[in-house]
């Protein structure tokens, strides 16, 4: 994997697109979230106590960067950041006459609220939970009139009864919110009925896979709301689990498990279906990238589709796929990355096309002449064509009706997320000549901060005040973004990550023009988009403390 966000989090604006945030508004304070609920919300059911939190927090802070504080007067799970308004066994009317004090207490930002389950457990006034809800909606907006409010349709239960209850009670929360939105309110629906039985750790509680698969859609509607012009990878993956400490990569769920299959064997040495799984050969980025391999049998029907990621991502008209392909043979091009979604449906079959307008489909892609052989290619699609969805599971495909033979390459930085940017170019950084202070030891140096990788805490850190970084670009080039990964971006502690620093852009390495001055950033990942398009060969981080920089990326257009 090239970096945690390399393949779709780092886009370069295009000119007339989505206005950021300039250089020196990055983030002083951190969104203040208040997740407000029951004992779902405390983590009952969670192996850890810690409910959807800990996914969410490590996708918010580690996969989008932005510097977040959960607030709240009850602690719990094993998290950074344990706090939390959970409440075991309360309703709605419960969470209402404490919820004032909370609010004067903690003014969050943003409140993700999943109440009700109490209410139809007990079979408490039934009829007039839904009323209820609008008036605790009603009361937060009025307590807090800049926060957002996401309010969520609440999670199924066993027990069929109290299910009957909770489908009455969820069918009424899409209109009580899109009556308040359409008021005016900062509140938003978030869809929680996705999930199923199988989720449950008892009658009313997830287990450990159905709360990561709520941080998930909590992580898809928090996108648009914390949005300062960054995309948000609400998946991401370049296969570097194993390879080292990496907490933002996502590890395969399997490894060489064919979901369906005709006429496809084993590559060689008595192999007897298709491979798919990470190996150590050769990466886009890093050092690892997913090896698929077969042999084709047939030269009138024949595919292969091979099960990665079990996810729960929910599909909105910003949701864009991208990974990177490397075939080894021509038939190695008839390969591509596909989404089964809960509906049963696939990807493949769905019309969506990539950047260049060849449809997502294995038989498609090595038709449509656009992959080349032995080296990386990028493949990028919006998803928008099947908005509303949700992709159940990531899967690679093979599907070549016409020729015989093997075919083998490699998969790598499988990204799936919401993107609010132009398509991103290259990072002209990338395993550049760099010079600058010296590394705090030998196993953090300065050529870590560009070598296309957050694994295995590749880093430099610096104890020289001020600490420096410079880059060569090799060119004078047009440059427009520069990308800083800090501390949290590499799994280390946010509270590590660079308050204070400096870039700046040079065509000859001695006079220098300041890009960006930034003073109390609190994000693990920070976005630099100059006012103008500049000529540079050199650019220059100076860091006014201790540097521990995980990425240094230059974008142009």
């Amino acid at each position: 994997m090239r970096t945690l966000l390399r393949s779709f989090l780092v886009a370069v604006l295009a000119a007339g697109a989505l206005a950021v945030a300039s250089p020196a508004q990055a983030a002083s304070t951190p969104a203040r979230i208040m997740p407000l609920g029951d004992s779902i919300t405390w983590g009952a059911g969670s192996s850890t106590t810690s409910s959807y939190r800990a996914a969410l927090w490590t996708t918010l802070v580690r996969q989008f960067g932005h510097g977040i504080d959960f607030v709240g007067s009850v602690q719990s799970g094993s998290l950074p950041d344990t706090d939390n308004e959970g409440h075991s066994g309360w309703r709605i009317d419960q969470i209402a006459a404490s919820f004032n004090g909370w609010a004067a207490t903690y003014q969050p930002t943003v409140v993700t609220l999943h109440i009700g389950t109490n209410d139809m457990n007990q079979n408490y006034q039934v009829a007039t939970a839904p009323d209820r809800l609008g008036a605790l909606i009603d009361q937060i907006t009025t307590q807090l009139p800049q926060a957002t409010v996401l309010v969520a349709s609440i999670v199924p239960a066993l027990d069929a009864a109290i299910q009957a209850r909770i489908n009455t009670f969820n069918a009424a929360v899409p209109g009580l919110v899109s009556a308040r939105a359409n008021a005016g309110k900062k509140v938003r629906f978030v869809n929680m009925a996705t999930l199923g039985n199988a989720d449950l750790a008892d009658t009313l509680h997830p287990n450990d896979a159905g709360y990561a698969k709520m941080a998930s859609i909590w992580a898809s509607a928090l996108a648009a709301v914390l949005t300062d012009g960054r995309d948000a990878p609400v998946f991401t993956s370049g296969f570097e689990s194993g390879a080292g400490t990496f907490p933002g990569d996502t590890a395969p769920t399997w490894a060489d498990t064919v979901a369906a299959s005709m006429n496809v064997g084993g590559y060689c040495c008595a192999l007897t279906a298709m491979e798919a799984s990470p190996r150590q050969e050769t990466a886009h980025g890093g050092t690892r990238a997913l090896m698929y391999s077969g042999n084709d049998t047939s030269a009138t029907q024949s595919y292969a589709y091979a099960q990665l990621f079990d996810v729960h991502i929910p599909v909105t008209s910003r949701t864009e796929l991208s990974y990177w392909l490397y075939p080894q043979q021509a038939n190695g091009t008839y390969t591509a990355v596909d989404l089964l979604f809960t509906d049963g449906t696939a990807l493949r079959d769905s019309g969506v096309v990539d950047q260049f307008g060849v449809r997502v489909h294995p038989a498609f892609q090595g038709r449509g002449g656009r992959l080349a052989l032995n080296q990386w290619n990028r493949v990028r699609a919006s998803l928008a064509g099947v908005t509303g969805k949700i992709i159940d599971q990531i899967r690679v495909g093979y599907d070549q009706p016409a020729a015989t033979g093997p075919f083998r390459g490699y998969l790598d930085d499988v990204t799936v997320g919401e993107r609010f940017t132009a398509p991103p170019g290259e990072d002209l950084a990338l395993r550049r000549t760099v010079t600058g202070s010296a590394a705090c030891v030998a196993t953090e140096p300065l050529t870590a901060a560009v070598d296309g990788t957050t694994a295995g805490n590749s880093k430099w850190c610096s104890g020289v005040v001020p600490a420096q970084l410079q880059v060569d670009l090799g060119r004078v080039a047009t440059v427009r973004r520069v990308v800083v990964q800090h501390a949290g971006a590499g799994g280390e502690s946010p509270s590590l990550n660079t308050p204070a620093f400096t870039i700046a852009t040079s065509t000859d390495g001695s006079t220098w023009t300041t890009a960006a001055a930034v003073t109390g950033n609190v994000d693990s990942v920070t976005f630099h988009q100059l006012a103008a398009a500049v000529s540079a060969r050199y650019v220059r981080l100076t860091i006014p403390g201790v540097a521990r920089i995980f990425a240094f990326e230059v974008y142009g257009v």
